[in-house]
């Protein structure tokens, strides 16, 4: 009977590992055309655009979008036309391929847990910034951020800043950027912009996508104020970190 068991031991152990790894993959998600539904953080987040792709601080395009930050490394079951994504990729960002209409039904629920729905692609080109993004995005579940103190939050916001001396140089793109009081969305009344083309002064980057800068108005005064980083590309310059 012993030796009956120990003849069967790795059959066994091999049927079992067989399951183990079966049930795991049935965890993973699926490439389009299935629907998947995520759970995370959603996000407003910076990655490099052109023309190098490498680093906004020596002029390459800031390009501002929404992510979904997963609390557990994203694991994907490939098909034919995508491969596998192991665990051990840590893969735990999710660009979202969003229209402007999905940009201001989500704004409202950034840094807060929402469940969203939508089929997921691997990246093909330099302006997808994760392994895994997903498109078709929609709101499934989540609640709304507390209205903001935007007096509160410029004041808060010194102590988690990334500030260079001395300031990066750059230029508005994109059209009239509006001036925030914070950076938040909903901190401007959309009355005071830099219009397009000025120069500025950056002397800090928030998280998020927002940059201070100093800009001097028509009557030759300069004052700081908030922008959208998206609206803000940087030079060439010799700004130092601290």
């Amino acid at each position: 009977m012993t030796t009956i068991s120990r003849f069967h031991l790795p059959l066994i152990l091999s049927l079992w590992l067989s399951l183990f790894v079966t049930a795991k993959a049935s965890e993973c998600n699926q490439y389009e055309p299935a629907d998947t539904t995520l759970s995370g953080t959603l996000t407003r987040q910076v990655f490099p655009g052109p023309p190098g792709f490498e680093d906004v601080v020596t002029g390459d395009e800031p390009q501002v979008g929404f992510y979904l930050s997963l609390s557990e490394p994203l694991c994907m079951k490939g098909n034919e036309n995508e491969g596998d994504i192991s665990v051990e990729d840590n893969e735990t960002l999710v660009q979202l391929i969003l229209q402007a209409t999905d940009y201001d039904n989500l704004r409202p629920y950034l840094d807060q847990p929402v469940v969203l729905k939508g089929t997921l692609f691997g990246a093909e080109t330099g302006f997808h910034h994760t392994q895994v993004l997903m498109q078709q995005v929609q709101l499934i579940s989540g609640m709304a951020a507390a209205p903001v103190d935007c007096e509160l939050l410029n004041q808060k916001i010194g102590m988690q800043e990334e500030t260079y001396t001395p300031p990066l140089q750059g230029k508005i793109i994109g059209g009239n950027a509006w001036i925030y009081q914070a950076p938040q969305s909903t901190c401007t009344h959309k009355r005071e912009f830099v219009k397009a083309g000025t120069a500025v002064s950056v002397t800090s980057v928030a998280r998020g996508g927002w940059v201070r800068a100093e800009v001097t108005g028509n009557d030759g005064k300069t004052q700081a104020v908030w922008l959208d980083q998206a609206q803000v590309v940087l030079g060439l310059g010799d700004g130092e970190q601290e």
